[in-house]
């Protein structure tokens, strides 16, 4: 790219018109997810913003090509063409699961859900026990260069969303036990049980990790929430973390782990 710098700002200005196209109906969540990745990609890397996976495809993409199909494709062919890039192409800087995550939510495999905001981790918990997760595409213009919670851009924002998107839906199998298990939390929340434990700093911050950032075998998420319960009684009680709790302390984490009925490991298959 030539001017780099000011070409990739005049790229990212046409997003917040792409964003209108969208909320205007002109095309689907997926569909404008898409391309919005795509010109992020291309302004941030110029030329070489993706390679071929198989020798039998073109050497290299033409940017400017993407970029004419992205402005004048409708409809199907606009579709199959996102498709058909996201399939056959590696783009540079992310990791495979995030196309992989995109494509599978344009063909309809993945019920993603496209926020313009961030929802904090209880809606993010609430969205996984009802099986989605969402993918926030931030399209303001310079507001998406900015950092969004501990991600530098938008982009970055939605690389991660993305990449937890994968871990959510890529294995039938551990897609229904991290279901299981946030449904379950999704309901011990509600019933007040953890609120206790939020004006604790450390104890809310590890908390809401666990309820929106954490997807997981589900054996893992119990054996998490179960040492935040730890360091919390040990916090309480003034004792270092080599400590043993109390049989207080012992009482109320089983307590706990007893009302979300998994005092026993989860029968999920890794």
């Amino acid at each position: 790219m030539t001017g780099s710098k000011e070409v990739s700002q005049a790229l990212l200005a046409r997003l917040p018109g792409l964003a209108a196209r969208w909320r205007a109906g002109e095309f689907e969540a997926p569909v404008f997810a898409a391309m919005y990745f795509l010109t992020w990609q291309i302004a941030i890397h110029g030329q070489p913003f993706a390679s071929r996976k198989r020798k039998s495809d073109p050497r290299r993409p033409v940017a400017a090509e993407w970029l004419a199909v992205l402005e004048t494709a409708q409809g199907h062919a606009l579709r199959a063409c996102l498709l058909d890039y996201l399939e056959r192409y590696q783009f540079r800087g992310v990791i495979d699961n995030v196309p992989v995550a995109l494509y599978q939510w344009l063909r309809g495999a993945w019920p993603l859900t496209l926020r313009e905001d961030i929802p904090g981790p209880r809606d993010v918990l609430r969205m996984q026990a009802r099986g989605t997760r969402p993918v926030t595409v931030l399209a303001a213009y310079p507001r998406l260069l900015r950092p969004v919670l501990k991600k530098p851009d938008a982009f970055a924002f939605l690389v991660h969303d993305l990449e937890h998107a994968y871990k959510f839906f890529y294995s039938p199998t551990l897609h229904a036990g991290q279901r299981e298990f946030l449904t379950r939390l999704d309901e011990v929340v509600d019933r007040g049980v953890f609120e206790p434990y939020r004006e604790d700093t450390g104890f809310s911050e590890k908390f809401d990790y666990l309820m929106s950032d954490m997807n997981t075998h589900p054996e893992h998420s119990r054996q998490y929430l179960r040492a935040i319960l730890i360091e919390f009684h040990l916090r309480r009680e003034d004792k270092a973390l080599t400590e043993p709790l109390s049989t207080a302390a012992e009482r109320a984490i089983d307590n706990i782990l007893e009302v979300m009925r998994i005092s026993a490991p989860l029968a999920v298959c890794a």
